[in-house]
């Protein structure tokens, strides 16, 4: 038998070869303020969180809330690692001027982001956009000049929840922020967990690179909240402690 005879089908994986695919999740928050009930897809996987609401999100949201009159309403809000973006569909909910919200350009990523906001309802003042850190921010601020008229190209508030743990690219990350944050008033705020404890030390040079040239921002420690360990199948009982706080810092 020629090759060009073979049967197609002789090279198929069998269905089993394959693993299965996480299912996505769907996880609800509702508001202190409004007590409405925002619904966040959660994709099946990611390996930036991007498939869990973190307690350093959760934390954040709550924030964000308490307030929204001085850093959310009527504001230009930039999420930046979004995953499920629960922070930028409750921006847009209390009352954003406009949103947006990004995260890797994974297929996947920006289509459940995209999927959070119209099932939310916010799809007037927020839009999502796949973003690389470090590069060009062209598309980001050309959406937000879109969305308000021409008037703002630069984001009053910019929102990294439990993205710090990639070390590697901390000095791409705040290249992005410089740019995109509004000079002399905008605030970026930062959550984070040590989810591991060894490089706890890493986590916190960011802070210490963010003061730095020539990014310039005061770093200013705000507070720590113990909650959760996040990831119930570390067993290490000698960092519950540490991975179960939340701690949160605002660069201006």
């Amino acid at each position: 038998m020629t090759e060009s005879m073979l049967p197609a089908s002789l090279f198929a994986e069998p269905e089993s070869f394959r693993p299965e695919q996480p299912q996505g999740t769907l996880a609800e928050y509702f508001t202190q303020t409004t007590d409405t009930g925002l619904q966040i897809n959660l994709v099946g996987s990611s390996p930036l969180y991007g498939h869990i609401l973190t307690h350093a999100c959760l934390y954040l949201a709550r924030y964000l809330e308490k307030h929204a009159d001085t850093l959310v309403r009527n504001k230009t809000v930039l999420e930046v690692g979004s995953g499920g973006a629960l922070p930028s569909i409750l921006s847009a909910h209390l009352g954003a001027r406009f949103v947006v919200s990004t995260d890797y350009p994974d297929a996947d990523l920006i289509g459940n982001i995209r999927k959070n906001i119209a099932e939310n309802k916010v799809g007037a003042n927020c839009a999502a956009l796949g973003y690389i850190w470090g590069n060009d921010t062209a598309d980001i601020e050309a959406t937000l000049r879109q969305h308000t008229a021409g008037e703002c190209s630069t984001f009053d508030v910019i929102i990294l929840s439990d993205v710090i743990f990639n070390h590697s690219e901390h000095r791409k990350l705040l290249h992005s922020c410089r740019s995109l944050l509004t000079p002399g008033t905008g605030k970026v705020l930062v959550t984070f967990s040590p989810h591991r404890p060894k490089l706890f030390h890493k986590d916190l040079e960011f802070f210490d690179l963010a003061q730095q040239a020539p990014f310039r921002f005061a770093s200013r420690f705000v507070e720590m909240e113990h909650w959760s360990p996040l990831f119930k199948d570390d067993t290490d009982e000698s960092t519950v402690e540490l991975r179960s706080r939340v701690y949160f810092y605002m660069l201006e």
